[in-house]
């Protein structure tokens, strides 16, 4: 916008040149108001562009969640007694209820040795400690003039990486190496064959043979029965005794047998978790491009987004979407609402609860197809749904190249406002000429005026007798 430049004319004329060049100027500046007024108008329209495509990508994602088999076959346990063992299930267990009877746990063998060590600063003969994990490859240790002390020995085994841990206990009144397998059961039983120099320290190193150690575990496998069939595992941790289902074991003995029962179930609360996500997005969504593109007649004034063609598609597919059908799923269900989830007369969707649960409660109802299915020309629901928004919100997707249009026309409207600025500066330079050339041209007539005025009064005045 042009500025002043002129300090004060007009001051010996009495003409209120500023003041003119101001009103003059306040009409000539009209264009750039209305380039103002467009350009905030599309500025809104890309926030609102910016809101509905964050509404949209909500959207697609609890549409990708439906795609997912895994929606809709996960699987949920419970445990009658969780003291016995937790459990969890993927989606390849079968339902059903496993009665376990655990009467063994699985336990790491654990030796120690069994000579009297005073210090841990003891020194050993000079050699090699080969250490066997469950009668596997042996790891071989060496023992030498810098560590074969007592300390030194358990370090170098633990940095081996023999498979086994190990420490040093003190009993009170002498020290103890000992070696725990890093293996529970059968398979991780621990065995020691050493090669002594027999020179370099005060105790043998062969003390440490499998042979003068002391076992002070077993390596016991869990031993359980589950459905009154025999199972032992080397581990707690149990992953292939029930297809698809994790035991983690943690109590029980033959004496007293730990006893419990899993019950392995379709996990339909997450599956209706999944499609409540996917009808809110869906409302959020439909309401705001409702909101954005509304018009109303009492005060005939539209929203930002009133009339805008790019919303009225997403608006078409997303409705067309809804009435969708898909064929060939089995249990006679080929729409959204056979499962209960239904159009209302605002265009919002809502769930019919008690037949939604009945439906997936149905294993004759294949409600994952109705969803997932990927035959060409007869997708699933949610995969149309992402297909669709993908085309609508993604880089150079509706909505991208809709917002790129008016990005376009905001920067033209910069190119005009700098124009119409320079336009400007040259009118309001002239109208300053035209009233400097008036305001000096007055100044000389109000002189000359004056001086008339003068000369007139000095005349003499003819009076008669």
């Amino acid at each position: 916008m042009a500025t002043s430049s002129v300090a004060s004319p007009g001051i010996a004329s009495g003409l209120d040149v500023n003041g003119i060049i101001t009103k003059l100027m306040a009409l000539e500046q009209r264009p750039l108001t209305k380039l103002d007024t467009k350009e905030a108008d599309y500025n809104a329209k890309l926030t609102a562009y910016g809101s509905i495509k964050g509404a949209l990508s909500g959207l697609q994602t609890a549409a990708k969640a439906l795609t997912a088999t895994s929606t809709f076959t996960s699987k949920a346990t419970s445990v009658s007694d969780t003291t016995v063992l937790n459990a969890s299930a993927g989606s390849a267990a079968a339902a059903g209820s496993y009665g376990l009877s655990v009467t063994q746990l699985a336990k790491a063998h654990t030796v120690r040795s069994n000579t009297n060590y005073a210090a841990t600063t003891d020194t050993f003969n000079t050699g090699t400690l080969a250490i066997t994990i469950g009668g596997g490859s042996a790891v071989n240790v060496t023992i030498d003039g810098s560590n074969n002390t007592l300390t030194g020995i358990r370090q170098a085994i633990n940095d081996a990486n023999a498979g086994v841990t190990a420490t040093i206990i003190n009993d009170g009144s002498t020290n103890r190496l000992v070696l725990s397998s890093n293996t529970s059961g059968s398979l991780g039983t621990v065995g020691v064959a050493v090669t002594d120099s027999g020179s370099g320290g005060t105790y043998a190193l062969s003390g440490l043979d499998s042979a003068s150690l002391v076992q002070t575990q077993a390596a016991d496998n869990a031993l359980l029965s589950i459905n009154g069939i025999a199972i032992s595992r080397s581990s707690n941790v149990i992953t292939d005794a029930v297809e698809g289902v994790t035991l983690n074991l943690s109590k029980g003995t033959l004496a007293a047998p730990g006893t419990a029962t899993v019950v392995v179930a379709n996990n339909t609360a997450a599956t209706s978790a999944a499609i409540e996500t996917f009808v809110t997005a869906f409302n959020y969504a439909s309401s705001l491009l409702k909101t954005d593109s509304s018009y109303d007649a009492t005060t005939k004034k539209g929203a930002v987004l009133s009339g805008d063609g790019t919303v009225r598609s997403i608006q078409s597919q997303l409705s067309s979407l809804l009435s969708a059908s898909v064929t060939g799923v089995a249990g006679g269900i080929s729409y959204l609402a056979d499962i209960g989830i239904a159009r209302q007369a605002d265009g919002m969707l809502a769930i019919d609860s008690t037949k939604l649960a009945a439906a997936l409660a149905d294993p004759s109802k294949d409600v994952s197809s109705l969803f997932t299915q990927t035959t060409s020309g007869n997708e699933g629901i949610a995969v149309r749904f992402n297909t669709m928004l993908d085309a609508s919100i993604a880089f150079d997707g509706l909505i991208a190249s809709r917002t790129d249009g008016i990005k376009a026309s905001i920067k033209d409207l910069g190119t005009t406002r700098d124009s119409l600025n320079l336009r400007l500066t040259k009118i309001e330079a002239q109208y300053r000429a035209q009233f400097t050339a008036l305001d000096v041209m007055i100044t000389s007539l109000n002189k000359t005026s004056q001086y008339l005025t003068q000369m007139i009064a000095a005349l003499p005045s003819n009076s008669s007798k």
